[in-house]
């Protein structure tokens, strides 16, 4: 990671010239990706990027500025543009100065896994194993992806700081089809790739294309619902983005001004921890060299904390959570604490309602009052008397986030990792199958 550190020292050495203040980022990455559809695959590829991020500071003015690799070959001339830059643009009326670096930071001793980005082949393996097990459980069409990527991240800040850190991460996902509506899916998240098991996602996004067959429509309405763990992962991202600070201070949040208030249920719990074992983002320092942390968002249906960088500490009067980007803070990692019941033993527990495998594209049209609807797709089942009865089509989620959250009755003990492409902040979440009371769905079509 020396490359890194002498690129970032260098740029710091520069940004002095001109800057009271400021900080560099170079992550450099490399990526490996095996994507597969109609039970083959169909391309195998590896990639190397550097990212380099300039925070420059002076008289309370702020300008963060992106560089490509190549572009270090101006960096002379691209300083001198950034100083003209800070000659003209105003001054922020909130100003908080970069952190001291601390005395102690957490160890993360296997962050990096060097099995999972060194040898390609495991990849490849990944995803043939994904398709024969699909295969075996009669599916028509497996589709997926196998992601792995490896990072080696510098940082300089103007205060002192002066680290670097690596670590790796993997994740498949997978669709079962056996047609347009019998759909299923599943995915996994880990910073190694030895503890990924297709077997299992191929084998549950299979149950639930299996179980799609013959979807039939039913009535719009309120109806007591089993998310699946990867349907609540897709949902609590925006929970995580909504802890933000920034999203606080700029009014896209559902929890404005109900730090210490009950937002969800009491058997419902959430937690950032970049800590936690098998964390798919084993981060040890933010964005501005403070140590990361496990910081509980709700504990037992209460808010219990907002996530900041500095300047949304110094905004709402609080503690910086290590959580910094350089604009937004944002979670790590979520973990839902887990609950006691199986998911079979959730669907038994209902007497009339439905079960929900994934939901997509949601969209808020009320940040503040929490207002969302999404697409349900990949196993929405109708549910009575504790068994699944026959698929469902036609229906989409249309509920309000505090409701849905305040609604929780149950809690699987169950839990996954999960990240793929439709979590909508991109936020890693260790996730488990919850149930909602009275979750309210619209028609679709008509």
């Amino acid at each position: 990671m020396m490359e890194e550190l002498e690129i970032a020292r260098n740029i710091m050495g520069k940004i002095k010239d001109v800057a009271e203040s400021g900080a560099v980022a170079v992550v450099k990455k490399r990526s490996r990706q095996v994507r597969f559809s109609v039970n083959k695959i169909d391309s195998a590829k590896s990639w190397d990027e550097m990212s380099i991020m300039l925070l420059i500071e002076k008289e309370k003015k702020m300008l963060i500025y992106e560089l490509s690799y190549k572009a270090l070959d101006r960096l002379d001339e691209l300083i001198r543009k950034i100083s003209d830059i800070l000659k003209i643009i105003p001054p922020k009326p909130y100003y908080a100065p970069l952190p001291s670096p601390a005395d102690k930071y957490p160890q993360i001793p296997d962050a990096y896994d060097k099995e999972t980005i060194e040898y390609p082949e495991k990849i490849v393996d990944l995803a043939y194993k994904a398709i024969d097990y699909g295969i075996r459980e009669n599916i028509k069409k497996i589709s997926g992806v196998v992601y792995t990527n490896a990072y080696c991240y510098a940082l300089i800040t103007s205060s002192g700081f002066e680290r670097t850190h690596k670590y790796t991460n993997t994740y498949i996902d997978v669709r079962a089809f056996n047609n347009c509506l019998e759909t299923g899916h599943a995915s996994m998240a880990s910073r190694k790739i030895s503890n990924i098991d297709p077997k299992k996602i191929s084998e549950t996004a299979a149950y639930y294309a299996k179980l799609s067959k013959d979807p039939k429509k039913i009535n719009a309405g309120e109806y007591t619902t089993v998310f699946t763990a990867d349907a609540v992962a897709s949902i609590l991202n925006f929970v995580g983005m909504m802890a933000s600070g920034f999203a606080v201070v700029a009014g896209y949040s559902s929890f404005v001004k109900k730090l210490g208030q009950t937002v969800a249920s009491e058997i419902f719990s959430l937690e950032d921890n970049p800590h936690y074992p098998d964390s798919f983002y084993p981060i040890v320092f933010d964005d501005e060299g403070v140590p990361t942390r496990q910081n509980v968002i709700i504990k037992s249906g209460l808010l219990q904390t907002y996530l900041h960088n500095r300047i949304t500490a110094v905004l709402l009067n609080a503690e910086h959570t290590g959580n910094a980007g350089w604009i937004f803070p944002h979670p790590w990692n979520l973990v839902v604490s887990p609950g006691d019941m199986k998911e079979e033993e959730m669907i038994e527990n209902i007497k009339e309602g439905l079960l929900v495998g994934n939901v997509t594209y949601i969209r808020f049209q009320d940040y503040i009052k929490g207002d969302f609807s999404g697409i349900i797709r990949d196993g929405v089942l109708y549910i009575k008397d504790g068994e699944v009865k026959h698929a469902v089509k036609g229906l989409r989620l249309s509920d309000n986030l505090l409701r849905w959250l305040q609604n929780i009755i149950h809690v699987g003990k169950e839990q996954r990792q999960i990240y793929h492409w439709w979590l909508e902040a991109k936020t890693p979440v260790v996730s488990a199958p919850i149930t909602v009371s009275k979750a309210r769905y619209t028609e679709a079509w008509s």
